[in-house]
């Protein structure tokens, strides 16, 4: 599965004029064997080249789109379909360009095969949306361990052990000797506490993630969580009691898995509600609803672009400065000609990815679903 930073990458992909073929894939193998994948496909690409043969490619276009097929016909035939926790598959090429690039992933999507300017990402986008990347970490005074959380997926990141000694409190003479080893012990614990937070600070300047979960006892948890820079200790979604030595990765991996998406919903619910009040009040800095959110796409406004997972729509591009458009014929920029996007909100996010805009598609029929499906969080 990509990563944000990989998706992010992908979606800059644009080998214009040549086009880019994008298909997805169920393959759960109970439910979609391989030779029924291959039947899908092998209609799928009947169905494309017939329609791009008609919609009048230029001969280099569909030269590549025609390699496109055959590299994927190939790249199917060739791939073994028993990678652990496989459910979907979804792969890009441009033949032209020789690239081409598959990937697994941990749900299936309906097949899909589609054609155009740039790689079509919204299963992907939807599918990173709805499993955050998450850490988890065990923490007592002697002991931490912490994994990294994205769906089905659990990794280990580290596992410290510092030796703290225990604290005393009675003994020595007139208890001072009691009063230096407890003073010594908590050094070391503070020590291990600092330690584990500096590690999980790299980790998260390194690769981001979006939530932090940490498990053991709470009075520990507490001790552990002072030691936390800002920017990780503003990412904790929840905490629960469990046992650091004797923890297993599943129970771990299911316990943040459950924790994160609590959070993840209260989250959710209170950006459309911050999204619909800053749209009513006049110069809030957020809009509602297709033509105003491309607008501010077209201007570079957007922070974070919102759009319900069922919301699809026809639109237009300019053929000259590239902006999307709900339906106008002419740019009211350039004043140029524009064309049909065949859905103009899967550009808007990829043009939102590309800006360096942060992206949530939400379940359908939500809050959302009051605003026009669309909105946006703006910069300025």
């Amino acid at each position: 599965m990509l990563n944000p930073a990989q998706l992010a990458e992908l979606s800059k992909f644009s080998p214009s004029p040549l086009l880019v073929s994008s298909l997805y894939l169920n393959t759960e193998p109970k439910r979609f064997p391989k030779n029924v994948l291959l039947t899908q496909f092998k209609d799928l690409s009947r169905d494309r080249l017939h329609e791009l043969k008609a919609a009048g490619l230029t001969h280099d276009q569909l030269k590549s789109v025609e390699s496109d097929m055959e590299r994927l016909h190939d790249a199917l035939v060739g791939h073994a379909f028993t990678h652990a926790g496989e459910r979907g598959l979804a792969a890009f090429s441009c033949a032209g360009r020789d690239f081409f690039q598959m990937h697994t992933l941990p749900h299936g999507f309906k097949a899909t095969l589609l054609v155009g300017p740039t790689p079509y990402l919204r299963p992907l986008q939807a599918l990173l949306a709805q499993s955050p990347h998450a850490v988890a970490v065990l923490v007592d005074q002697h002991r931490a361990r912490a994994w990294s959380v994205h769906g089905d997926e659990i990794q280990d990141m580290f596992d410290l052990t510092h030796e703290t000694g225990s604290r005393i409190k009675k003994g020595g003479f007139q208890g001072k000797d009691s009063s230096r080893v407890e003073h010594r012990h908590d050094e070391a614990v503070h020590h291990h506490y600092q330690d584990a937070a500096d590690r999980l600070l790299h980790a998260f300047q390194s690769a981001p993630f979006e939530y932090l979960v940490l498990g053991g006892h709470l009075d520990e948890i507490r001790g552990f969580e002072r030691h936390l820079h800002t920017y990780v200790a503003e990412r904790v979604a929840g905490r629960f009691r469990i046992d650091v030595r004797s923890a297993q990765r599943e129970e771990v991996r299911q316990k943040t898995v459950e924790l994160v998406a609590t959070e993840e919903t209260n989250r959710r619910d209170d950006l459309v509600r911050r999204l619909a009040g800053a749209a009513r009040t006049n110069g809030g800095l957020a809009v509602v609803g297709l033509k105003n959110t491309l607008a501010a796409l077209n201007d570079r406004r957007i922070q974070t672009l919102l759009v319900s997972e069922d919301f699809s729509h026809a639109g237009r591009h300019c053929t000259s400065c590239a902006v999307l458009l709900e339906r106008e014929p002419k740019c009211p920029r350039c004043g140029g000609a524009t064309a049909e996007a065949h859905d103009v909100v899967d550009e808007a996010v990829a043009l939102t990815v590309h800006q360096g805009g942060t992206l949530r598609i939400l379940p359908a029929g939500g809050a959302l679903a009051e605003q026009g499906k669309i909105g946006a969080m703006l910069r300025y």
